[in-house]
């Protein structure tokens, strides 16, 4: 939290569960950020050039193949390109 990006970015989340994690899916401001990634360790690309400068929100929810899912607490970053 607190981070001021800009250019690409790797994205990156940990996840487990009791059943296997099936995908995490990142979201920046609410959104899909990327498809869901479905191998370890979780990540994905963020080109911040696509996106206005400011503070965004990132996060990322994990699924198991149960269908369970929990999301991670919001990060807060600041874009400046």
């Amino acid at each position: 939290t607190g981070a001021t990006l800009s250019g690409s970015q790797s994205v990156i989340a940990n996840a487990s569960s009791a059943t296997s994690v099936t995908g995490v899916q990142f979201k920046l401001d609410g959104s899909n950020l990327g498809s869901p990634d479905t191998t370890s360790p979780y990540s994905v690309n963020w080109d911040t050039s696509s996106t206005t400068n400011g503070n965004h929100t990132l996060s990322a929810t994990a699924t198991n193949a149960a269908g369970l899912s929990a999301t991670s607490t919001n990060i807060i970053v600041n874009v400046q390109n």
